[in-house]
């Protein structure tokens, strides 16, 4: 299964709460390769790369505390609101959209293989 925009809260959902934090680290730690690849890239002006970390760690900000709230079960932090601030993110610096999309996807998959070797 692959996790898309449109399926994004549906399937994070249906996660354990033990499985969504380790997809939430795992996505959090996918967002700064992310940045260090925006960083190093060539093809674009210091600028944009300025405004690619901006919003990428701006994503990861977000992440990491989605991470407190799941762990503590502190209150409820709809999975459809997590994906919209993502994509918020992403409107705002579309160039980041490949990197936060790849960091998606990579965390997920790296969730089904932990869970395919428990």
């Amino acid at each position: 299964m692959k996790l898309t925009k449109q399926n994004y809260a549906e399937i994070i959902s249906g996660l354990s709460q033990e499985d969504k934090v380790s997809f939430y680290e795992f996505l959090s730690h996918n967002l700064t390769v992310s940045c260090r690849v925006m960083w190093s890239n060539e093809a674009i002006s210091k600028d944009e790369i300025i405004d690619s970390m901006k919003w990428i760690n701006e994503i990861l900000h977000r992440v990491t505390a989605k991470i407190r709230v799941e762990r503590l079960k502190q209150h409820e932090w709809k999975e459809e609101d997590v994906i919209k601030m993502i994509f918020g993110c992403v409107n705002q610096c579309p160039q980041i959209n490949s990197e936060v999309t790849w960091a998606l996807r990579k965390s997920f998959e790296t969730l089904l293989k932990a869970q395919s070797q428990k």
